[in-house]
């Protein structure tokens, strides 16, 4: 196996929960909770992780999109790279494709959600070929690098809701099918847009794409309201079916065969998973294990496959693909830590993980207002005030939770651990406090509104009134 790939490739499954895979060590684990299930059918992926080392607990930086990338690709935690919310400020630590640009590397970036993954939140930033929803034309133009050094970024938004499809572009009639056959199972005869507050979008879409999106958003209402956690499971693992068998698996494929024969690296992962619960609304600031678990592997020709217990964070990714790249000197500032996959006997030791949850006092619909702002203006105001509203930090066997309220207040924390003695566990509690703490003292500095009326007066700004 040669040490430096010439072409690194990395895959992002939006919204895919860790123990979603039938070859994973967690797969089904979900069938626990949710009893009104779908069998997940055997994919390309099962068959790739199998060949593959497989992180079995790698934790997420957070349960958006958003924030999620920005710590794979700075290897930054969020509060030091910028962008720890889901959207309002931009990313301003560097990515691993401007690293990698300056050692020669030709970037190809791909992304079903050009919205939170593209130029507005510098994500995107520096990259030479930017493709929207084009999985084909990105995969194309990698093919007719395989010559040159690459890195390159395929992101799919298949899994995350409207479950399988994403748009008309990929679900067609049997998206249209599937909203119209749902409105008649759940009895809606029509949709109410001002009873429904998640407007919010994630790529550009036509008059017909956006009611269809925004008809199943009031479905995904409808159930939730109604406590239907097992119905909203239901659908989730039904679209992951429909999505793999007729968006992933095919690419995936071709995928792997040009690795094979271009000594390429691929990497698979994802930045959140999905959980449907009476504390858990999907993954919106959602701290629940499905949520912020992952699944993440890593594939080349030759590798030595297994699956790695060791608990890992979405940040050790940076670090592990700039080792991969020769005369590149691992920037000092990263965060995370490189993963030797190659060594059989790497042990990370006493690692940790943080997860936060970052909440506007904006509603989404003036979110979604913010954002289209921003679009058009092309460029941002002042930033919309957000608070913490809920973070975690764990080992491999502690997990401390906290819940916080709009002054920062505690409302209530947990902790949950497996069987140890009383004075391990104060003393590792002790630790993961302390951790926590330290991280933040470390953030990036908001400014409190002192009143409502400035704080309204700074919301309404923001969304591009004149006050």
């Amino acid at each position: 196996m040669q040490n430096n790939p010439q072409h690194i490739i990395l895959i992002s499954l939006d919204t895919f929960r860790a123990d979603c895979i039938n070859s994973s060590p967690r797969a089904g684990e979900y069938k626990l909770k949710h009893k009104k299930t779908v069998v997940l059918k055997p994919t390309e992926l099962d068959k790739l992780l199998k060949k593959s080392v497989y992180y079995n607990n790698c934790i997420s930086a957070a349960p958006y999109t958003s924030a999620s990338h920005g710590a794979y690709f700075t290897g930054v935690w969020p509060l030091h790279n910028g962008l720890y919310e889901f959207f309002n400020r931009r990313l301003s630590k560097p990515t691993i494709f401007q690293h990698a640009k300056k050692q020669g590397y030709k970037s190809i970036y791909q992304t079903d959600f050009p919205i939170i993954l593209g130029p507005y939140l510098g994500i995107s930033k520096d990259v030479d070929s930017f493709y929207i929803e084009n999985e084909s034309g990105a995969f194309k133009e990698l093919e007719k690098s395989k010559n040159e050094k690459t890195i390159s970024f395929f992101h799919f938004g298949g899994i995350h809701y409207p479950y399988g499809f994403h748009t008309l572009k990929f679900g067609g009639a049997d998206y249209r099918n599937k909203v119209n056959s749902l409105e008649k199972k759940y009895k809606i005869a029509k949709y109410q847009k001002s009873k429904l507050d998640d407007v919010l979008d994630e790529t550009f879409r036509s008059k017909e794409d956006s009611d269809l999106l925004l008809r199943y958003k009031f479905i995904v209402q409808k159930l939730y309201r109604e406590e239907k956690y097992d119905d909203l499971f239901h659908l989730y693992l039904e679209g992951i079916n429909y999505f793999m068998k007729n968006r992933f698996d095919p690419f995936l494929k071709k995928v792997i065969a040009f690795a094979d024969k271009n000594n390429a690296m691929v990497v698979v992962f994802s930045d959140h998973g999905e959980e449907w619960d009476a504390h858990s609304e999907g993954h919106h600031n959602s701290t629940d294990d499905a949520v912020l678990r992952v699944p993440l592997l890593i594939y080349k020709k030759g590798i030595i496959p297994r699956i790695e217990q060791d608990l890992i964070r979405t940040i050790d990714l940076a670090p592990t693909i700039l080792n991969e790249i020769a005369s590149l000197a691992i920037p000092s500032d990263l965060e995370g830590n490189c993963l030797n996959y190659s060594s059989l006997n790497q042990k990370i030791e006493d690692s940790y993980a943080i997860s936060q949850v970052y909440t506007s006092i904006a509603t989404k619909r003036q979110i979604s207002q913010y954002q289209q702002n921003v679009m058009k203006l092309k460029k941002r105001g002042k930033p919309l005030n957000t608070f913490l509203n809920a973070e975690v930090v764990r080992d491999l066997n502690l997990k401390l939770t906290k819940y916080y309220s709009q002054s920062g207040s505690i409302v209530s924390a947990e902790s949950t651990h497996v069987a140890m003695p009383p004075t391990v566990l104060k003393t590792r509690t002790s630790r993961l406090q302390k951790i926590l703490k330290k991280y933040n003292t470390q953030k990036v500095k908001v400014k409190k509104i002192a009143s409502i009326e400035d704080r309204l007066r700074e919301e309404l700004s923001s969304l591009g009134y004149r006050v």
